[in-house]
């Protein structure tokens, strides 16, 4: 399990109920409280410790993230791996944020999309992917290395052997 960057400063402004509107089921101060949530979950680096079944519930109706099993299925796709953040978060910058805020949470997709753009923490995270690569890269190196005992200092370049021109003998068929 990789880390996340940790990227407190999206948090603020804090998301307020007096900019967002209440839908039938949920309150505009209930609708802030749990972005902000959100905004924190992601803010900390998206920490798959962190991930709760609140959390879930809401996210797996925002941003089209509906096609999971359940709360360990999503976190695992999404919150193992830099990878899966960066496809998190990619999701969030790519998806519409559809249908009125008086019966979706529309508003508040759009005020944590944009943090989010803003922020570009998909660059972020791509930077940290291609980081861990490289060092893994290098750390596979140095144990073949050490597994063939060669080093920069001791290894030359291999001979490779130039093939012969063919010499055999033509057979004469008279």
């Amino acid at each position: 399990m990789t880390q996340g960057i940790s990227f407190l400063k999206m948090r603020l402004p804090l998301i307020e109920g007096a900019d967002l509107t209440a839908t039938q089921y949920d309150s505009a101060e209930e609708k802030a409280k749990l972005g902000n949530a959100i905004l924190g979950f992601i803010a900390k680096g998206m920490p798959h410790q962190s991930w709760n079944n609140r959390l879930y519930r809401r996210v797996s109706n925002m941003w089209g993230f509906i096609a999971h099993y359940n709360r360990e299925c999503f976190g695992e796709r999404y919150f193992n791996s830099t990878e899966g953040r960066i496809s998190f978060l990619e999701t969030i910058e790519r998806a519409g944020c559809h249908g009125s805020p008086r019966w979706t949470w529309c508003d508040v997709e759009a005020i944590i999309q944009r943090r989010v753009r803003d922020a570009r923490l998909s660059d972020a995270y791509r930077l940290q992917e291609r980081q861990d690569i490289e060092q893994h890269e290098r750390a596979q190196l140095a144990f073949l290395m050490a597994k063939y005992h060669t080093g920069p200092e001791t290894s030359s370049t291999p001979v490779i052997a130039q093939p012969q021109p063919c010499r055999s003998r033509q057979l004469s068929l008279i």
